[in-house]
């Protein structure tokens, strides 16, 4: 999308075997604030997580309002408080991504997958360090599942993902 390339140099990666040119992510192109690329991410997140204002059981925990953990599976929640929770979630995510410089779409989706599946796979930071594009859209695509079922909720999730860069 808008990485350019830094070699011409072609390397097979370890999850797609296949030939992939090495791009730079750490070229921002966009310069956007804080806040705006908080707020876009999550605008984007809450279209898949949805607003609920009573806690439900997620899986392997309770969550509520848009998505986020809570302990008290009783608990009730407005939509103004959930939204402040969800941008907390957001601001600490970001942390894990501060090594990089990211395209505003590529930590968008970057936000989104980690939101959802709690913390990235071990290798997620090496396909960004080394700009492994092809390689990250093939890992994120495979997270679909939850609790050993395909859901088509998480496929659709994942494609909106990485059609973001």
């Amino acid at each position: 999308m808008k990485f350019k390339v830094k070699k011409e140099s072609v390397k097979k990666t370890p999850l797609t075997k296949t030939k992939t040119k090495k791009v730079v992510v750490a070229k921002k192109e966009t310069t956007t604030k804080n806040e705006d690329i908080e707020e876009k991410a999550f605008n984007f997140i809450k279209k898949f997580e949805g607003f609920k204002a009573k806690a439900y059981w997620d899986y392997k925990h309770c969550s509520i309002g848009y998505g986020t953990t809570t302990r008290n599976c009783s608990e009730k929640i407005t939509k103004e408080e959930a939204k402040k929770r969800a941008i907390l979630k957001i601001k600490n995510i970001r942390k894990t991504f501060n090594l990089y410089s990211l395209d505003d779409n590529l930590e968008i989706a970057l936000i989104s997958f980690s939101y959802n599946v709690g913390s990235p796979p071990k290798n997620f930071s090496w396909y960004i360090k080394n700009g492994y594009i092809k390689g990250l859209k093939n890992l994120m695509l495979k997270y679909k599942y939850a609790g050993g079922k395909e859901l088509k909720g998480l496929e659709k999730r994942r494609k909106a993902e990485v059609e973001l860069f």
